[in-house]
């Protein structure tokens, strides 16, 4: 779940892992300093499977049979991290309006198509219980009962196997500033799509095992930071391993970068997804993944240090 800036917020999250230190990313650019228009309030992302918003939730419905020694081999040395460079799914951009609900439908079922196609070789390569796609809900309702819950749907969400999708926040977005909407569901559902990697490879699980398990509410903010920074680096692995088809550049370049650099917790709520500088570091550092390292291993957050995950 990405946790978008506006008056917002994020999940909860710990894990004070110190080790393998992380090398800043190549290639990046300075973020932009000027607005290339209206950009809307941007809206919370939720991610069930990784913990609460707004509102607590419960996150997977049955985590036993871990030990501390097991649950911390999963999410510090995991066999994704040992899986190569995600491939270009070489998918193109649709181009639709997504003035409607059944542009937005076609644009995000495209992405995530597009997410599917990338990921299924690399969680081959994991081992991973699963290379199937999620379940996409592309919906209007404004609330879900999901298995981790009553949900709102006033952003997105994932949980276990399921990404909801609202398409009235696209469609409100589209009609202020079409280039950010286009930034927005693009990386909106590549970052839940990073939460369903982390569920398929045993990731979620484990990590939620040792966020329940930490002993102070510090310790478990930061496992979140460290769970939804990772799906942020993920999706932003994706996005630019592709960016040749699906060109990210100019304008769009610009609003995808502002959106990762104002991404994350705010002042007053819960800090569960990481600073926006943080947020912004792990996005650029999987955007600029290139084809002679391993992707995943650059989103290994649990080998990151504190002030890395902060």
């Amino acid at each position: 779940m990405v946790n978008l800036s506006r008056t917002t917020r994020g999940l909860a999250g710990v894990a004070v892992l110190t080790g393998l230190a992380v090398v800043a990313p190549t290639g990046a650019q300075a973020a932009p300093t000027a607005e290339t228009g209206t950009r809307p309030v941007p809206v919370v992302s939720q991610a069930a499977e990784s913990g609460a918003d707004e509102h607590e939730h419960a996150g997977p419905t049955a985590l036993a049979g871990y030990t501390g020694p097991s649950a911390l081999k999963i999410v510090r040395y995991n066999k994704l991290y040992k899986t190569g460079p995600i491939p270009a799914s070489r998918c193109k951009e649709v181009a639709v309006s997504m003035r409607t609900v059944a542009g937005v439908n076609k644009y995000a079922t495209q992405v995530y198509k597009c997410l599917y196609a990338a990921w299924k070789p690399i969680l081959a390569k994991a081992g991973a219980r699963s290379t199937a796609a999620p379940k996409l809900h592309i919906t209007t309702a404004r609330t879900a009962n999901t298995r981790c819950g009553v949900v709102s749907l006033s952003r997105a969400f994932y949980c276990e196997n399921n990404i909801y999708f609202p398409a009235n926040v696209i469609v409100s977005m589209w009609k202020q500033n079409s280039t950010y909407a286009r930034v927005y569901a693009t990386n909106t559902m590549a970052h839940e799509y990073g939460h369903h990697i982390q569920e398929a490879t045993g990731i979620m699980d484990a990590s939620w095992w040792r966020q329940r398990a930490m002993k102070t509410n510090s310790a478990k903010l930061e496992e979140s930071r460290r769970r939804e920074l990772q799906a942020s680096c993920l999706g932003s692995a994706y996005i630019g391993a592709n960016r040749r088809f699906y060109p990210m550049t100019g304008a769009l370049y610009t609003e995808w970068r502002w959106l990762v650099n104002h991404s994350g917790d705010q002042k007053g709520y819960p800090r569960d997804h990481g600073s926006y500088k943080n947020h912004g570091w792990w996005s650029e550092h999987g955007f600029f993944a290139t084809s002679s390292t391993t992707t995943s291993a650059r989103c290994n957050t649990y080998e990151s240090a504190p002030a890395r995950v902060s």
